[in-house]
């Protein structure tokens, strides 16, 4: 639970402009702000587990996006059932969302490909815990090179 010198889990992890959400504590959107990190930035979410540690945030942030005018889809990867929680959750308080939120299922019995682009590929692999929960890997691929072919034969 948060106390006044923890917050609950959450890290943004930044490659190439683009920021992607570890983890939605309670608690994150008021650290984001405070650390002067643009919410309205976060492109992908990856959700450790379902306990409301690493959680509870999500349904706040999920709304202050779609308050600041987020319109694409927003993606979430997890183990376990996040679309039901997701789906009971925007029952209640969806009215207005202006985006969809877009659930990917993750295994928590193997590793695997969970989201990949031209410049990271993010893997999720199993953790042991009480309930099915994944950690994540990012890792940045190396820029294509940018070879003017005809300039070698002036530098030859």
């Amino acid at each position: 639970m948060p106390t006044v010198n923890r917050c609950p889990s959450a890290q943004l992890v930044s490659v190439h402009r683009r920021s992607f959400l570890v983890d939605c504590g309670e608690g994150t959107q008021l650290q984001l702000l405070r650390c002067g990190l643009p919410i309205v930035k976060i492109d992908r979410i990856f959700i450790s587990h379902l306990h409301g540690d690493h959680l509870f945030g999500i349904f706040g942030l999920m709304s202050t996006l779609s308050m600041m005018g987020r319109r694409e889809p927003l993606h979430i990867y997890a183990p376990g059932n996040l679309q039901q929680v997701l789906d009971d959750h925007l029952r209640h308080f969806g009215d207005g969302m202006a985006y969809a939120p877009v659930v990917h299922c993750l295994s928590a019995d193997r590793a695997a490909l969970a989201f990949e682009d031209a410049h990271v590929a993010v893997s999720s692999f199993p953790l042991r815990h009480r309930v099915p929960a994944c950690g994540f890997l990012f890792q940045e691929k190396a820029p294509q090179r940018n070879i003017r072919k005809e300039a070698i034969a002036e530098h030859r």
